[in-house]
């Protein structure tokens, strides 16, 4: 509980304020006025529409933030690299939405449930455009690979945020939000841009410590 009374936590803990900042740049490029291409797939046909499924894509929003709030106190080296790693990898799916847009076509809505009247708020708040790569399923992707790669966090929080992170990408499927190449195209992204942040760190950090201790047997 000391961390969370540390004013450097709370301090780390807001640089989380640049993903709010880089989220006022996704409604500008959320249109189909430099035209479209439809990315669907056979497997994307066999995949069920399931409107209850809104539940835990409306759910990323917490677990993120709640996910990178945990290694902000856990782990704070590798809570900067995810974030560094999501700031990058939304620009770049930024640049790809202005110079190929992609839009996922949406089913006729049915029901009367929770989970059919949140499908329609969120079709209503987000139009059917910027889908590839798919930052739901990037984001869920890079805060389950950063808690996977530090050694000191249990296996049952792994368990649990792999869980998390997988539910989330199969409801952008299954409420028809994105593709399958959508959600791939996220996962190889993020693990690229994840991987190359992190190698650059070790590396960084191999030469300061090469500095300090070069000469000494």
């Amino acid at each position: 509980m000391h961390v969370l009374k540390s004013k450097s936590y709370w301090l780390s803990l807001s640089l989380m304020l640049s993903l709010a900042v880089m989220g006022m740049f996704y409604d500008i490029l959320n249109s189909p006025e430099r035209g479209f291409s439809v990315l669907n797939s056979p497997l994307d046909r066999i995949i069920p529409y399931v409107p209850s499924m809104s539940i835990p894509y409306l759910g990323w929003y917490p677990f993120v933030f709640g996910v990178l709030a945990y290694l902000c106190a856990k782990d704070r080296l590798t809570y900067y690299r995810v974030l560094l790693s999501m700031n990058i990898c939304v620009w770049i799916c930024y640049l790809i939405y202005f110079n190929f847009q992609t839009m996922v076509p949406r089913p006729e809505l049915t029901g009367t449930g929770l989970g059919s009247s949140l499908l329609g708020w969120l079709y209503g708040q987000d139009r059917p455009y910027n889908c590839f790569p798919s930052i739901h399923a990037l984001h869920s992707y890079l805060v389950m690979r950063a808690v996977l790669s530090v050694q000191s966090i249990r296996k049952q929080v792994k368990v649990f945020v792999a869980a998390g992170a997988a539910l989330i990408i199969l409801s952008t499927l299954m409420i028809k939000q994105h593709v399958i190449y959508d959600a791939l195209g996220a996962v190889v992204l993020g693990e690229c841009v994840f991987t190359i942040i992190t190698g650059l760190s070790l590396h960084r950090r191999r030469r300061k410590e090469s500095k300090w201790t070069e000469g000494i047997s």
